[in-house]
């Protein structure tokens, strides 16, 4: 895509573009550097607390800036960050698209391979980690990846004396705003080989306009986006788009546990959080309406919120706004906001700027949005196989009612055919969710002779609840009785957890996986 419409042309306005040229970082942090230096910018948790103000964020961002030139790595180069969300992260991300190159952020807890597999399909120039996290890395990684030419360690004193003698001034490196700066890996779910989506700097306008329109995000509000920067909406709206506005993010680093989630939001009166369904839902067994007295907006992100979550928290006095994007379209592209009238259980409207309609069964747009994809590296085949007959097809199932509200049905490959019928596997979890016994469930079609598919239930219990097989057949029944006859889980089975990816997106696939493993 060359150009976009004019609805976005509008909006080059809230973020800093000369003609053709642009850097991300001088919108999301040079502006306010000048002019509310003072600011908190990131507040980082862990055992201790570290912030930063938009100043300090800019020095920071500089130093690092300068030491990939001391150290000889050129603009455009593709700098890979593993590292935890700790504020060197944040750094690494910022300087690195400030000097000319490519961020490709990754996930803490991938291992060896699935490290080795993101640096050889990225061709890594450089690697930015800590001695913890390095550990990790192939002896032979430089015969495997034969690009990598740097690993900087960041906790090692050789880094840390290296970047106390680098100046605090940089120069933003301009590039075309249709370059990439950043390269976000597609998770598991994606239907697609582990591959780098391009996001260009030109993508921020739409990041900026969606975080504004959507997240209701005001330079005054303390916000919260609870996902790591290795996954897409860690960095759009973790990193970039917050800091463009010019409000302050606060960041915990320490694992899920809802009562110290919860404790944190309302130490740092978080008035915008953004975060998973899982997140919600794991909330339910503690939270109360005391909690979120604060919270202005709350937004969900990584699978269509269940009817159930939402009706609780309504009940709580929250309407939660629903988001649906991907890495590929680079923001959001259908949602609710402020003003548009909710319906439980929809992804919500095409926001302004966004066309688009079902085609095939398939959510389908219009590709004349400024943050949608420039190319998947080193897969041009695939990225072509996105765009039919003039559209961008996303490859997730839903549909369209009268009043242009989007219903999700699932991934293509999620869904069930059973009996010659289309089953969601959302719409079953969402039943069996609002069983007093169950904390959370995921469904998938196994394979079955007579009738193509029969579908099995993993579900996660309740604290204290007996797994039995007089409970199997009550969910059986449940969901028999309240969602319909020929669509009810033929098994169950109990289980400790469920696989997913960090944004709270059950991985069914692996699911699948397991199951034919099992069958053999």
């Amino acid at each position: 895509m060359k150009s976009y419409n004019p609805f976005w042309k509008e909006h080059e306005k809230d973020i800093i573009i000369h003609n053709d040229k642009m850097n991300i970082i001088e919108s999301c942090i040079d502006r306010h550097a000048e002019k509310t230096p003072n600011k908190l910018a990131l507040s980082f948790e862990d055992h201790k607390i570290k912030t930063y103000t938009y100043k300090q964020l800019q020095e920071e961002t500089n130093k690092f800036a300068n030491l990939l030139n001391a150290q000889g790595i050129k603009p455009s180069s593709r700098i890979f960050i593993f590292l935890p969300k700790i504020p060197e992260m944040y750094f690494s991300i910022l300087g690195t698209i400030k000097q000319g190159s490519i961020a490709l952020p990754l996930f803490e807890a991938f291992q060896e391979q699935g490290l080795e597999l993101r640096l050889e399909r990225g061709d890594a120039n450089v690697l930015i980690t800590n001695s913890e996290l390095a550990k990790r890395i192939p002896k032979d990684i430089n015969k495997k990846v034969p690009t990598l030419k740097h690993i900087i360690i960041i906790d090692e004193d050789e880094y840390k004396n290296k970047l106390k003698k680098q100046s605090t001034e940089f120069k933003t490196v301009l590039k075309n705003k249709l370059d990439t700066a950043v390269i976000i890996f597609t998770s598991s779910t994606a239907g697609t080989p582990v591959a780098g989506i391009e996001i260009p700097h030109q993508a921020l306008i739409q990041q900026h306009y969606t975080a504004k329109l959507v997240l209701d995000l005001k330079p005054e509000d303390n916000y919260w986006c609870t996902a790591h920067p290795g996954w897409v909406t860690g960095t759009i709206y973790g990193i970039l788009a917050p800091l463009s506005i010019g409000c302050s993010t606060y960041i915990l680093e320490s694992h899920f546990d809802a009562k110290n989630w919860i404790e944190f939001m309302k130490k740092n009166k978080i008035s915008v959080i953004y975060t998973a369904p899982t997140v919600f839902r794991l909330f339910k067994s503690i939270i109360k309406s005391d909690d979120l007295k604060l919270v202005r907006n709350v937004c969900s992100v990584g699978e269509a919120l269940n009817k159930s979550v939402y009706d609780f928290y309504k009940k709580l006095g929250i309407d939660i706004n629903d988001t649906f994007w991907q890495t590929e379209t680079g923001a959001m592209v259908i949602a609710t906001w402020n003003g548009v009238k909710k319906k439980p259980g929809t992804l919500g409207k095409a926001i302004p700027g966004i066309t688009a309609k079902i085609i095939d069964n398939t959510i389908s747009l219009k590709p004349d949005f400024p943050s949608l994809m420039i190319g998947i590296y080193n897969h041009k085949q695939m990225f072509k196989d996105y765009f039919k007959s003039g559209w961008f097809r996303t490859n997730d199932s839903a549909t369209l009612d009268k009043d242009g509200y989007f219903f999700f049905v699932g991934r293509k490959d999620d869904i069930i055919k059973t009996s010659g019928e289309r089953v969601s596997p959302l719409e079953i979890e969402n039943i069996l969710q609002k069983h007093s016994s169950v904390k959370e469930a995921a469904v998938i079609g196994i394979p079955d002779e007579l009738k193509g598919a029969i579908i099995k239930a993993f579900i996660i219990l309740n604290d204290c609840i007996e797994p039995t097989e007089k409970l199997k057949n009550e969910l059986s029944m449940f969901v028999k009785q309240n969602y319909a006859g020929h669509a009810y889980p033929k098994e169950i089975e109990f289980v400790p957890s469920l696989p997913k990816t960090n944004s709270g997106k059950i991985i069914r696939m692996k699911l699948r996986e397991m199951e034919e493993k099992n069958k053999k």
